[in-house]
């Protein structure tokens, strides 16, 4: 028995985490490295969907994972997918020819049971399944272009009068649940004075100015650099013919 079955099998016992169910024998391993991922779509409606089968690499990283954790906590991801790699690679190549067996009896059992699972679920599902995708699609890449935005120094839209106003406040939420102290503000603000109001809106003009003036320079600047496609439509004002300026 190679080293790396040895200790395959320590974890295996340690955990008593391997049960051959009909979802394939990986179900503890898809547990172990999916624990930090976003829920899919048919998770978040309930919906139980099989699980691919982990590839022999991944599903060796995760059977070392136990032990691997063990001996170094605080171990980042990175850290763990390179030590893993290492020694995958240097894992014999009998070891490595059984892993690719199961994983191929394992993603012939994933097929039927996914064929299984398709045929079983409603007309109302599918669609649920269809728009729910849709909305997360959207969802990512709207994180997507906010991160690449944050990257290439987009100027941020500043605060509206109110909400400048409410950053004055934030002294006073000390101590207090935030929907008492959202609900106190804004009683404060309805009951505000005219002229200590209009501080707060030229306040917000001054901001939005310089936000519009910082947009122009920054969207000349994505020109610049090729990334057209970050910049802004404007609104094409359509341009009365002569003719019917001559008539009016």
């Amino acid at each position: 028995m190679t080293s790396f079955s040895q200790l395959c099998r320590l974890n295996n016992i340690i955990t008593n985490s391997y049960r051959s169910i009909l979802y394939g024998r990986n179900t503890w391993i898809n547990q172990q490295v999916c624990t930090y991922t976003r829920k899919s779509a048919e998770e978040r409606l309930g919906i139980e969907k099989p699980k691919r089968p982990l590839t022999p690499f991944f599903k060796f990283m995760a059977q070392l994972r136990p032990a691997l954790l063990a001996k170094n906590p605080g171990i980042t991801s990175k850290e763990a997918i390179a030590w893993s790699s290492k020694h995958w690679q240097e894992l014999d190549s009998e070891t490595k020819s059984q892993m690719v067996k199961e994983y191929e009896k394992d993603f012939e059992d994933y097929k039927k049971i996914k064929e299984m699972y398709e045929k079983s679920l409603t007309d109302q599902q599918k669609e649920d399944i269809k728009k729910l995708k849709e909305e997360l699609a959207a969802a990512k890449e709207k994180r997507k272009l906010k991160a690449e935005y944050k990257e290439l120094g987009r100027p941020k839209k500043p605060m509206s009068s109110y909400f400048l106003f409410v950053q004055s406040k934030k002294d006073q939420f000390t101590g207090k649940h935030m929907k008492e102290f959202q609900e106190k503000v804004k009683e404060d603000w309805l009951k505000l004075p005219g002229t200590e109001r209009v501080k707060f809106e030229k306040q917000a003009l001054d901001l939005m100015n310089k936000y519009k003036k910082d947009m122009e320079a920054w969207e000349l600047r994505m020109l610049g650099i090729g990334r057209s496609d970050l910049v802004r439509a404007r609104p094409v004002r359509e341009k009365k013919a002569k003719s019917e300026k001559s008539k009016e």
